[in-house]
């Protein structure tokens, strides 16, 4: 993990704050730990989902069936 902090405000609903609170209390962990390693979790987890999503409209725009591939062609 870097040690580079950087600071911005962000702004939770007080029963979701508090109950990350609970949650790092719980696991004796620190809440910035807690929420840095969820948001990392998610990012990863998001760019995985974009990037085979990508992939997928590259699929769907580059396959042909059968018909498609020979359709107008024809053979002596």
């Amino acid at each position: 993990m870097s040690d580079e902090t950087l600071l911005k405000t962000v702004r939770f609903k007080r029963e979701t704050f508090e109950a990350l609170d609970r949650l790092a209390e719980s696991e004796g962990r620190p809440l910035d730990t807690l929420i840095s390693e969820a948001l990392d979790a998610w990012l990863e987890a998001k760019a995985k989902a974009l990037m085979e999503a990508e992939m997928e409209r590259e699929k769907r725009e580059t396959t042909f069936d059968y018909d498609e591939f020979w359709d107008g062609v024809e053979l002596d």
